[in-house]
């Protein structure tokens, strides 16, 4: 069969996106719990949307919700958080799901339109919308851009990287509906200058 080659056209800006990779947990009835333990890696050549310093901390992601709905190939759910941390100490261990939330929360976010794909084979999708409202990094975000992130994983029970314990792995990225355009400090002096021909 021919391979095909598709083009796509590159953004202006780099694509800036959290990058995770976790471990579910997952119930299987209406009212129970949802939760998702991961790392946050570098998503090189890609950045993320804030500056993470990774060659002195280690970064977790904390997602929760409560089970809304299941039908034969779907999920919803309800009530769902996400949270992102920044540890200089503790090691993120899945035997121990406390080590992922034991940092200081730099953003804090609700899910919404939250939900997941199953199909009866093969590996699944969850996806929804972030707003974060919390964290010691939010300011580091325009208000006017801390809404609409996208949250996407795919999903699989039957991953060989599937922990002991554990009934999904999910491995996905949060980013901005656009690039996020960081502040630059300036002098009075040199933005006169800008003008000066």
């Amino acid at each position: 069969m021919a391979g095909v080659l598709v083009a796509l056209p590159l953004a202006a800006g780099a694509q800036q996106l959290f990058d995770f990779t976790g471990q579910a947990l997952i119930s299987n009835y209406v009212g129970g719990s949802a939760g998702m333990f991961g790392e946050v890696f570098d998503p090189a050549p890609a950045t993320t949307p804030i500056p993470l310093d990774f060659a002195h901390n280690q970064y977790t992601v904390v997602v929760l919700a409560t089970i809304a709905g299941i039908s034969p190939f779907s999920r919803s759910f309800s009530g769902g958080t996400i949270t992102i941390y920044e540890d200089a100490g503790t090691a993120a261990d899945y035997t121990n799901p406390a080590t992922f939330s034991d940092g200081t929360a730099i953003l804090l976010g609700n899910l919404k339109n939250f939900s997941q794909f199953l199909p009866p084979a093969g590996p699944g999708s969850v996806s929804g919308l972030v707003d974060w409202t919390g964290g010691s990094r939010l300011d580091d975000i325009a208000p006017g851009d801390q809404s609409d992130w996208a949250f996407l994983s795919g999903s699989s029970p039957d991953s060989g990287l599937l922990e002991p314990g554990y009934d999904e792995v999910w491995d996905g990225k949060v980013e901005p509906q656009e690039p996020i355009v960081a502040d630059e400090a300036s002098a009075f002096g040199s933005v006169k200058a800008l003008f000066r021909n």
